[in-house]
């Protein structure tokens, strides 16, 4: 059952365009690929935690193609010429019915201007809204401004393996994962 969604404006910050956030949707394929393509290598690394040069059309389905409820995401769409300059997403763990997995993606030149904040602020009110109860982010340890994001959120490490870090952020009404 898809809710409604109210798209909110944002004010620029820190020299980033003004924003606003809307729920991303199947009409977004070309803009998602667009996003895809000012990610670096590196972005794209932090982002996939692999190398990934680019979306197949299977991966545009399915990161477009969604339910806002089980899998959500949000997109901070450039007010002057509506391009897609970052989406954060979580999708339901298939493990734990209450918890979902957290990712985010920022164009590069855009980063380190709030616009992550204010898509991951938007996505754990989503989340909360549609009943999930604890949201999990798989950082990597080199990714300092992703950490300190989530951080900020309440996230708290739940475990680490190798160049990975796992963090939660407990919503209220969840339980721990």
């Amino acid at each position: 059952m898809e809710r409604s969604h109210q798209t909110s404006a944002v004010d620029a910050t820190r020299g980033a365009p003004a924003v606003h956030i809307r729920p991303l949707g199947a009409g977004d394929r070309d803009g998602l690929a667009a996003l895809f393509a000012r990610l670096s290598p590196d972005s794209r690394y932090r982002r996939f935690m692999s190398p990934k040069p680019r979306l197949s059309d299977g991966e545009l389905t399915y990161l477009t193609d969604i339910d806002h409820v089980r899998h959500e995401a949000l997109a901070a769409v450039d007010r002057g010429d509506e391009s897609i300059v970052g989406v954060a997403r979580y999708v339901q763990c298939s493990d734990l019915a209450d918890a979902a997995d957290v990712a985010i993606e920022v164009a590069d030149d855009v980063q380190g201007r709030g616009i992550g904040r204010v898509l991951a602020q938007a996505l754990v009110q989503r989340a909360h809204e549609n009943g999930v109860g604890v949201l999990r982010a798989t950082v990597l340890w080199e990714n300092r401004a992703a950490r300190a994001l989530v951080r900020r959120l309440g996230f708290r490490a739940r475990g680490s393996q190798g160049a990975e870090i796992e963090l939660e952020l407990l919503l209220p009404g969840g339980s721990e994962a």
